[in-house]
């Protein structure tokens, strides 16, 4: 039972949590004075009461609690009859207290509250919790889940270490802003103090006093003393004002966040690091110089490298770095002295370790699988085969290709005129501007609207193409004159979704085209699995196999070998493995 007063009305109304009214005058009315009015929706009855007898088993689990209703202790429950009801049970049966409405909650005594169930969730004031089964008060836009609505109220709060007053809980929904976060967000329990002028939410009291992010390589401590700099927010990069709280860099950088932003889940590992020892930050090496321009590398101890620094070498399509799976073109490298083991000299060179800024925990190399198993990016979304960056904590599988562990801010791409930003929201998502998917993981700019995804910001600027003497530079364009053709297959190059182009010869080439669609994977290495192996082939016959998985082409630049047949995409891939997984 709840602690706190029901609804007092000689005939409440149990109303089913699914119900929807035509407005919000409607449902305010009903639940505060018990009358239904004529322009409410036809879902809005009264539960229809039911004697719960114990051989109606199909009927005695309530839908908000999922406990069963006792007939010894609960004679009556309540059933909705209404075919349009969506709430996921079986049978719509409610105990009585799950349901009963109640008055006089002491965050929010001046209207009745009624329990509802949304989809999307709504957000508990006192939790800050997203939450489908919340009591509701439709007109103050006041909701607290089941769990809050049970627990003791904190209507005063003493926090020395935030604020040396007494603070008190303000009943009616305020327009001020925090002191801590800045933001007047009403949707979370507010607190004011009687004696000076500090407004803070319930939740910002215990804000973290000495944090690292993911987007600074310094720690930062919470500030929250006026200040005469002018700051803009290291994550969102819209303005700090600093009347109201803030996070600055210990190290006296000229660097600020908002207290919300470096609290993000996506920035902070969620570590309070107040009296804590900074640890060492140790740059380990991913090789050993064996001499000069000789080395041996963490991914190839067998044999040494050396460096070659000719850029004029003849192009190669069968030359790939092993570490970014990207063709060698005219890059300085580290080549296997004994074998065709290639780096590029920058890959060679990364470091074991590394602070990345989409990731608030730090990553480790990872060489071992390297050639023989596939993993997909979390920022791009492609599987690829070559070097990864993998999150060091035991519970937390983030893992990034090379190329995507490489980007910070800001990014100064040849295909945009300004700087590019880690701006987006956790959970969210874009359009790119260039291959006009919906992603997560994305780059912004600060001064237009444009959005460029970390498949789009992690192509290579140049390439090489076998029938083209010079490089090709990656191009584009948001207004494109005339019209492009692509070399490979002959179809149309808009420069609007990204090509590659040789300005000296015309030539154009879409980007699948000269990389492949599987552009992070590469051929000639043996992939296996616990039932089959899988070949990884250049796709340079002169006719095309017909796949056994979708008798389709084989078109793609790569194409899998499963068994003596040829599969051509990843996808497809993936589908006859799980077969052979099951049936072999």
């Amino acid at each position: 039972m709840h602690s706190m007063s029901k609804q007092k009305s000689a005939t409440p109304l149990f109303l089913c949590p699914d119900a929807k009214f035509l407005s919000v005058e409607d449902e305010f009315h009903c639940i505060q004075f018990g009358e239904l009015l004529s322009s409410s929706s036809d879902h809005i009855r009264p539960l229809h009461r039911k004697v719960n007898k114990t051989y109606a088993k199909f009927f005695n689990k309530c839908a908000v609690c999922g406990d069963q209703i006792l007939h010894n202790l609960e004679p009556l429950m309540y059933i909705c009859k209404e075919p349009s009801c969506h709430i996921p049970s079986l049978q719509h049966s409610f105990h009585r207290v799950c349901i009963e409405p109640i008055s006089k909650h002491p965050y929010h005594p001046k209207h009745t509250l009624r329990l509802i169930f949304t989809d999307p969730s709504k957000i508990c004031i006192c939790c800050s919790n997203f939450s489908e089964w919340v009591y509701n008060c439709s007109r103050c836009e006041f909701s607290v889940c089941q769990d809050c609505s049970r627990k003791e109220a904190l209507l005063q709060i003493n926090h020395p270490k935030r604020h040396e007053h007494t603070l008190l809980y303000n009943y009616r929904p305020s327009s001020l802003n925090c002191d801590i976060c800045g933001l007047s967000d009403h949707r979370s329990l507010m607190y004011s103090c009687g004696h000076c002028d500090f407004v803070v939410h319930k939740e910002c009291l215990n804000i973290p006093c000495i944090i690292r992010i993911s987007r600074h390589e310094h720690r930062i401590s919470f500030n929250s003393s006026l200040t005469p700099e002018k700051l803009m927010c290291g994550v969102c990069h819209w303005k700090i004002d600093t009347n109201y709280g803030r996070y600055s860099c210990v190290k006296g950088c000229n660097y600020g966040v908002h207290s919300k932003c470096a609290t993000r889940e996506d920035v902070w590992d969620g570590e309070e690091l107040e009296g804590k020892p900074e640890d060492p930050y140790e740059d380990i090496s991913s090789f050993i110089e064996i001499s000069e321009g000789i080395i041996q590398h963490l991914s190839h101890q067998d044999h040494h490298m050396r460096l070659d620094e000719k850029t004029d070498r003849a192009f190669d399509e069968n030359n790939y770095c092993q570490a970014c799976t990207l063709p060698i073109c005219d890059d300085i490298i580290y080549s296997c002295m004994q074998c065709d083991f290639i780096l590029h000299k920058e890959c060679a060179q990364l470091p074991r370790k590394k602070h990345q800024v989409t990731h608030p925990h730090s990553l480790s190399l990872q060489v071992g699988h390297q050639g023989c198993a596939l993993f997909e990016c979390k920022a791009c979304l492609r599987s690829s085969n070559g070097f990864a960056y993998l999150c060091d904590e035991e519970d937390c599988e983030y893992m990034l290709d090379v190329r995507c562990a490489s980007i910070a801010e800001p990014l100064d791409h040849r295909c945009h005129q300004h700087p590019l930003f880690l701006t987006f929201e956790p959970r969210s998502k874009q359009i790119c501007s260039v291959c006009h998917k919906s992603r997560g993981h994305r780059l912004n700019c600060g001064e237009c609207g444009f959005v460029a995804c970390f498949g789009c910001a992690t192509l290579p600027n140049k390439l090489r193409y076998k029938h083209d003497e010079h490089v090709l530079l990656f191009s584009y364009e948001e207004e494109v004159n005339g019209q492009y053709f692509c070399e490979v297959c002959e179809k149309e190059a808009n420069p609007k979704n990204g090509v590659y182009m040789c300005h000296d010869c015309n030539v154009t080439l879409h980007i699948k085209c000269l990389l492949g669609k599987d552009v992070n994977i590469m051929h000639g290495v043996v992939i296996e699995y616990p039932e089959v192996d899988v070949s990884i082939l250049l796709n340079d016959r002169l006719s095309r196999n017909i796949c056994k998985s979708c008798d389709k082409l084989c078109e793609h630049k790569i194409v899998y070998e499963v068994s003596g047949f040829e599969i051509c995409s990843l996808k497809c891939m993936n589908f006859v493995v799980l077969y052979f997984t099951m049936f072999a």
